[in-house]
């Protein structure tokens, strides 16, 4: 990996059981701690944590729509709600398509809500099969506009609405679909997968198989992966190459830039007791998590 930029990073708060889905608005860094069943917000320059939200049914996924709301998910009874002055109210109820769990989520400029349905309860018990693509359009009715993704993972839409870029955790790889003018995906072909790292082999045969998190786009289109398995935050041009990178200790799980300039990558790494598998570590609530931070040379996408 000769030419790749090298970052640093540094811890900002802890004291999570599983972190996920990280967004920023208006100067706060805002996290689902699935486990915990919270939603906090977080001072990107002290670390504080702040209750916004208690979730019983488990938060995952989130993001802001583009009258300013908060838009986030209750994973176990699938429904999504939306956070608007301090008061929450149902959004859509998708109990009746969901198969799996709600996922990420990704919010295009015309408020059409992307969301990934996991295909399977993992946390229940169940052996991960295919998933789908969940679309909330405008007027709230959902419908299924992407099928057989094996655990999808990482949804991102490019700053120009044509693209978007999902993960199959335990599939393919990186995903791409070209948006319709009525936010149908079709077009479907990977864009890269971890099967290209040099060292791929060597971690698949020592039983840490490398896997695709949660991830965000940059401002020049490169794509932020948290690559479970691998210790490292990778980054990848428009042409799929791996141009920068961050190594952690512990589990990358989700990333997103903020911060006064755009420039702060926000990272979720989420630790596992020693020679444990990740499900039964988090059904057994064995997990802890923390947020940390990098200087990144490339900013948060302008629209």
């Amino acid at each position: 990996m000769s030419g790749i930029k090298e970052f640093t990073y540094q811890p900002l708060t802890d004291g999570m059981l599983f972190g996920e889905a990280p967004r920023y608005h208006n100067g706060l860094l805002y996290v689902s701690d699935m486990l915990g069943c919270t939603i906090y917000t977080i001072d990107p320059k002290s670390g504080e944590k702040n209750v916004l939200r208690k979730v019983e049914q488990q938060p995952n996924g989130m993001f802001f729509h583009p009258d300013g709301s908060l838009i986030y998910s209750s994973m176990f009874d699938a429904k999504l709600y939306r956070l608007k002055d301090g008061e929450s109210t149902l959004y859509s109820d998708l109990s009746g398509i969901m198969t799996g769990y709600c996922g990420d989520m990704f919010i295009d400029q015309k408020g059409r809500v992307y969301l990934d349905d996991t295909g399977a309860r993992v946390l229940h018990g169940e052996t991960p099969s295919p998933g789908r693509l969940i679309m909330v359009d405008t007027d709230r009715t959902a419908k299924i506009v992407a099928e057989d993704l094996v655990f999808p993972n990482a949804l991102l839409i490019s700053k120009d609405g044509k693209s978007l870029f999902v993960a199959e955790t335990f599939g393919a790889g990186l995903s791409r679909f070209d948006i319709g003018p009525k936010g149908e995906l079709s077009k479907r072909r990977v864009f890269w997968s971890p099967t290209s790292l040099p060292d791929f082999a060597e971690k698949d045969a020592a039983g840490l198989m490398v896997k695709i998190d949660g991830g965000c786009l940059d401002d020049e289109g490169n794509i932020w992966l948290s690559m479970l398995g691998y210790e490292q935050f990778i980054r990848l041009d428009t042409d799929g190459n791996i141009n920068a990178r961050i190594k952690v200790k512990g589990h990358p799980t989700a990333c997103y830039l903020g911060g006064d300039d755009g420039k702060t990558l926000f990272m979720v790494i989420n630790q596992v007791p020693e020679g444990e598998n990740i499900f039964a570590a988090m059904m057994a609530k064995k997990t802890t998590s923390g947020i940390s931070t990098a200087r990144v040379d490339i900013g948060t996408p302008k629209i």
